[in-house]
Protein backbone atom coordinates (compact mmCIF):
# COMPACT_ATOMS: atom_id res chain seq x y z
CA UNK A 1 0.00 0.00 0.00
CA UNK A 2 1.44 3.94 -1.11
CA UNK A 3 0.86 6.09 0.87
CA UNK A 4 1.73 9.82 0.07
CA UNK A 5 2.71 12.78 2.91
CA UNK A 6 2.13 16.29 1.34
CA UNK A 7 3.81 18.40 3.73
CA UNK A 8 3.19 22.05 2.73
CA UNK A 9 2.25 25.05 3.78
CA UNK A 10 -0.18 25.65 1.15
CA UNK A 11 -3.43 27.64 0.61
CA UNK A 12 -6.07 25.36 -0.13
CA UNK A 13 -7.35 28.05 -2.33
CA UNK A 14 -4.55 28.08 -4.88
CA UNK A 15 -5.82 25.20 -7.20
CA UNK A 16 -3.47 25.41 -9.83
CA UNK A 17 -1.04 24.39 -6.91
CA UNK A 18 -2.63 22.06 -5.61
CA UNK A 19 -3.04 20.02 -8.67
CA UNK A 20 0.90 20.26 -9.70
CA UNK A 21 1.58 18.86 -6.43
CA UNK A 22 -0.92 15.72 -7.34
CA UNK A 23 0.04 15.27 -10.89
CA UNK A 24 3.09 12.75 -10.35
CA UNK A 25 1.27 10.93 -7.55
CA UNK A 26 -0.37 7.49 -7.02
CA UNK A 27 -1.58 5.63 -3.67
CA UNK A 28 -3.70 7.36 -0.90
CA UNK A 29 -2.52 11.20 -0.73
CA UNK A 30 -3.35 13.12 2.33
CA UNK A 31 -2.59 16.74 2.87
CA UNK A 32 -2.17 18.74 6.35
CA UNK A 33 -5.19 20.61 8.13
CA UNK A 34 -6.38 23.53 6.23
CA UNK A 35 -7.00 25.26 9.60
CA UNK A 36 -4.56 27.86 10.13
CA UNK A 37 -4.20 27.81 14.30
CA UNK A 38 -2.50 31.67 15.45
CA UNK A 39 -5.38 33.34 14.14
CA UNK A 40 -7.89 35.10 16.42
CA UNK A 41 -11.15 37.68 15.94
CA UNK A 42 -12.33 38.96 12.30
CA UNK A 43 -9.19 37.74 10.82
CA UNK A 44 -10.21 34.03 11.69
CA UNK A 45 -13.44 34.55 9.93
CA UNK A 46 -12.18 36.40 6.83
CA UNK A 47 -10.09 33.01 6.24
CA UNK A 48 -12.68 30.70 7.21
CA UNK A 49 -15.07 32.30 4.66
CA UNK A 50 -12.45 32.59 1.78
CA UNK A 51 -12.15 28.69 2.33
CA UNK A 52 -15.47 27.55 3.11
CA UNK A 53 -16.06 29.71 -0.08
CA UNK A 54 -14.09 27.84 -1.96
CA UNK A 55 -14.07 24.76 -0.59
CA UNK A 56 -16.69 23.07 -3.54
CA UNK A 57 -13.96 24.27 -6.50
CA UNK A 58 -11.24 22.88 -4.58
CA UNK A 59 -13.18 19.15 -4.22
CA UNK A 60 -14.36 19.42 -7.57
CA UNK A 61 -11.11 20.05 -9.20
CA UNK A 62 -9.39 17.10 -7.19
CA UNK A 63 -12.46 14.89 -7.80
CA UNK A 64 -11.06 15.84 -12.00
CA UNK A 65 -7.66 14.32 -11.35
CA UNK A 66 -9.13 10.90 -10.70
CA UNK A 67 -6.58 10.58 -7.57
CA UNK A 68 -7.11 9.09 -3.73
CA UNK A 69 -6.94 12.25 -1.86
CA UNK A 70 -7.34 12.79 1.80
CA UNK A 71 -8.55 16.40 1.76
CA UNK A 72 -8.67 18.34 4.83
CA UNK A 73 -11.18 21.42 4.26
CA UNK A 74 -13.63 23.86 6.01
CA UNK A 75 -17.28 23.33 5.59
CA UNK A 76 -19.83 25.96 6.30
CA UNK A 77 -22.30 24.78 8.65
CA UNK A 78 -25.84 24.18 7.23
CA UNK A 79 -27.99 26.38 9.58
CA UNK A 80 -25.66 28.10 12.19
CA UNK A 81 -24.54 31.48 11.25
CA UNK A 82 -20.72 32.10 10.92
CA UNK A 83 -20.08 28.25 12.40
CA UNK A 84 -18.07 25.89 10.39
CA UNK A 85 -17.37 22.50 10.17
CA UNK A 86 -13.28 21.48 10.32
CA UNK A 87 -14.22 18.42 7.13
CA UNK A 88 -11.79 16.34 5.64
CA UNK A 89 -12.57 14.98 2.08
CA UNK A 90 -12.10 11.67 0.86
CA UNK A 91 -11.94 11.26 -2.73
CA UNK A 92 -11.99 8.34 -5.05
CA UNK A 93 -11.72 7.49 -8.51
CA UNK A 94 -13.76 10.95 -9.19
CA UNK A 95 -16.17 10.81 -6.18
CA UNK A 96 -16.32 12.05 -2.84
CA UNK A 97 -16.83 9.14 -1.17
CA UNK A 98 -17.16 10.10 2.89
CA UNK A 99 -16.01 12.85 5.12
CA UNK A 100 -14.96 13.45 8.67
CA UNK A 101 -16.10 16.15 10.29
CA UNK A 102 -13.47 16.45 13.27
CA UNK A 103 -15.18 15.79 16.89
CA UNK A 104 -12.95 17.22 19.16
CA UNK A 105 -12.21 20.88 18.82
CA UNK A 106 -9.10 22.69 20.16
CA UNK A 107 -9.93 25.47 22.55
CA UNK A 108 -8.95 28.03 20.10
CA UNK A 109 -11.17 26.43 17.76
CA UNK A 110 -14.60 26.83 19.34
CA UNK A 111 -15.85 30.60 19.05
CA UNK A 112 -16.01 28.98 14.93
CA UNK A 113 -15.65 25.61 14.72
CA UNK A 114 -18.72 23.20 15.69
CA UNK A 115 -18.03 19.33 16.69
CA UNK A 116 -18.56 16.52 13.94
CA UNK A 117 -20.74 13.29 16.19
CA UNK A 118 -19.50 10.30 13.76
CA UNK A 119 -16.20 8.60 13.01
CA UNK A 120 -16.34 6.71 9.97
CA UNK A 121 -13.84 4.12 8.63
CA UNK A 122 -12.64 4.13 4.74
CA UNK A 123 -12.28 1.75 2.25
CA UNK A 124 -10.33 1.82 -0.70
CA UNK A 125 -8.75 -1.18 -2.56
CA UNK A 126 -9.38 -3.32 0.69
CA UNK A 127 -7.45 -0.90 2.84
CA UNK A 128 -9.72 0.16 5.63
CA UNK A 129 -8.71 3.83 7.22
CA UNK A 130 -9.85 6.37 9.48
CA UNK A 131 -9.04 10.08 9.90
CA UNK A 132 -8.31 12.02 13.48
CA UNK A 133 -7.40 16.22 13.04
CA UNK A 134 -4.57 17.44 14.45
CA UNK A 135 -5.46 18.00 18.76
CA UNK A 136 -7.99 15.07 18.55
CA UNK A 137 -4.64 12.45 18.63
CA UNK A 138 -4.36 13.35 21.95
CA UNK A 139 -7.49 11.17 23.09
CA UNK A 140 -6.63 7.37 22.93
CA UNK A 141 -10.52 6.58 23.09
CA UNK A 142 -10.63 8.36 19.43
CA UNK A 143 -8.14 5.96 17.86
CA UNK A 144 -9.46 2.92 19.79
CA UNK A 145 -12.80 3.96 18.20
CA UNK A 146 -11.71 3.63 14.51
CA UNK A 147 -9.82 0.55 15.20
CA UNK A 148 -12.47 -1.34 16.19
CA UNK A 149 -14.52 -0.33 13.28
CA UNK A 150 -11.32 -2.35 11.56
CA UNK A 151 -8.98 0.24 10.53
CA UNK A 152 -5.44 -0.70 9.62
CA UNK A 153 -4.11 3.06 8.85
CA UNK A 154 -5.29 6.23 10.86
CA UNK A 155 -4.26 9.70 8.97
CA UNK A 156 -4.10 12.90 11.27
CA UNK A 157 -3.72 15.89 9.39
CA UNK A 158 -3.04 18.43 11.31
CA UNK A 159 -1.39 22.20 12.38
CA UNK A 160 0.72 21.28 14.82
CA UNK A 161 3.09 24.36 16.19
CA UNK A 162 6.05 24.97 17.22
CA UNK A 163 4.89 24.95 21.15
CA UNK A 164 3.69 21.16 20.58
CA UNK A 165 6.67 20.14 19.12
CA UNK A 166 7.64 17.73 22.35
CA UNK A 167 4.18 15.92 21.96
CA UNK A 168 3.34 15.11 18.67
CA UNK A 169 6.23 12.19 17.92
CA UNK A 170 5.19 11.22 20.69
CA UNK A 171 1.78 10.50 20.71
CA UNK A 172 1.87 9.77 17.09
CA UNK A 173 4.03 6.85 18.13
CA UNK A 174 1.70 6.11 21.31
CA UNK A 175 -1.54 5.82 19.36
CA UNK A 176 -0.07 3.00 16.76
CA UNK A 177 1.71 0.90 19.72
CA UNK A 178 -1.90 1.44 21.51
CA UNK A 179 -3.85 -0.31 18.32
CA UNK A 180 -0.78 -2.01 16.79
CA UNK A 181 -1.69 0.05 13.64
CA UNK A 182 0.06 2.54 11.10
CA UNK A 183 -0.35 6.17 12.33
CA UNK A 184 0.37 8.81 9.46
CA UNK A 185 1.12 12.08 10.63
CA UNK A 186 1.06 15.22 8.17
CA UNK A 187 1.54 18.49 9.31
CA UNK A 188 1.76 21.78 7.89
CA UNK A 189 5.55 23.19 7.94
CA UNK A 190 6.44 27.11 7.55
CA UNK A 191 4.72 30.22 9.27
CA UNK A 192 1.21 32.07 8.90
CA UNK A 193 1.14 35.26 10.78
CA UNK A 194 2.81 34.41 14.36
CA UNK A 195 2.57 31.02 14.08
CA UNK A 196 5.48 28.79 13.01
CA UNK A 197 4.30 24.91 12.36
CA UNK A 198 7.16 22.13 12.68
CA UNK A 199 6.40 19.67 10.13
CA UNK A 200 7.67 16.64 11.15
CA UNK A 201 5.58 14.65 9.36
CA UNK A 202 5.84 11.24 9.80
CA UNK A 203 4.69 7.27 9.14
CA UNK A 204 4.64 5.18 12.59
CA UNK A 205 4.73 1.60 12.01
CA UNK A 206 2.64 -0.40 14.50
CA UNK A 207 5.18 -1.44 16.61
CA UNK A 208 5.76 2.16 16.83
CA UNK A 209 8.87 2.54 15.15
CA UNK A 210 9.26 5.54 12.64
CA UNK A 211 9.02 4.25 9.11
CA UNK A 212 9.28 7.84 7.71
CA UNK A 213 10.15 10.67 9.33
CA UNK A 214 10.00 14.59 7.49
CA UNK A 215 11.64 17.50 8.50
CA UNK A 216 10.35 21.22 9.19
CA UNK A 217 10.55 22.05 5.58
CA UNK A 218 8.37 21.46 2.49
CA UNK A 219 8.84 18.29 1.57
CA UNK A 220 6.25 15.31 -0.50
CA UNK A 221 7.28 11.90 0.44
CA UNK A 222 6.04 8.09 -1.10
CA UNK A 223 6.02 5.13 2.17
CA UNK A 224 4.98 1.47 1.16
CA UNK A 225 3.09 0.32 4.05
CA UNK A 226 3.86 -3.32 4.34
CA UNK A 227 -0.10 -4.02 5.91
CA UNK A 228 1.47 -7.89 7.06
CA UNK A 229 2.90 -5.54 9.94
CA UNK A 230 -0.03 -5.23 11.49
CA UNK A 231 -1.03 -8.80 11.55
CA UNK A 232 2.67 -9.95 12.61
CA UNK A 233 2.52 -7.45 15.31
CA UNK A 234 -0.96 -8.07 17.04
CA UNK A 235 -0.27 -12.10 16.85
CA UNK A 236 3.29 -11.62 18.76
CA UNK A 237 1.99 -9.09 20.98
CA UNK A 238 -2.01 -10.05 21.68
CA UNK A 239 -2.88 -6.83 23.19
CA UNK A 240 -5.71 -5.67 21.01
CA UNK A 241 -7.32 -8.52 20.19
CA UNK A 242 -7.33 -8.88 24.31
CA UNK A 243 -8.76 -5.77 25.04
CA UNK A 244 -12.10 -6.30 26.43
CA UNK A 245 -14.75 -3.45 25.31
CA UNK A 246 -17.01 -4.48 28.14
CA UNK A 247 -14.46 -2.57 30.56
CA UNK A 248 -16.00 0.82 29.18
CA UNK A 249 -19.59 -0.55 29.49
CA UNK A 250 -18.29 -1.22 33.43
CA UNK A 251 -16.72 1.62 33.55
CA UNK A 252 -19.85 3.67 31.91
CA UNK A 253 -22.17 2.58 34.53
CA UNK A 254 -20.19 3.80 37.33
CA UNK A 255 -19.57 6.99 36.29
CA UNK A 256 -23.23 7.60 35.85
CA UNK A 257 -24.39 6.04 38.70
CA UNK A 258 -21.57 8.59 40.43
CA UNK A 259 -22.93 11.67 38.48
CA UNK A 260 -26.86 10.86 39.61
Amino acid sequence: MRINIVQTNYDPTDIERLKELLSDLEGIICFPECFALGRSGIETLQYLNKVSDEAKRIVEAVKKTGKTVILPLIEWHPVMWNRFYNTTYVIHNGDVIGTYRRAVTHPMEKPFIQSGKEFPVFEIDDITFGVLVCFEIAFPELTRIIALKGASVIFVPASAPEEADYLWEARLKARAIDNQLFVVGVNRCGEIGNERYIGKSMVVSPRGEIIHACKNEEEIASVELDLDELIKERGSEPTFSEFEIVVYDKFLERFKEGSD
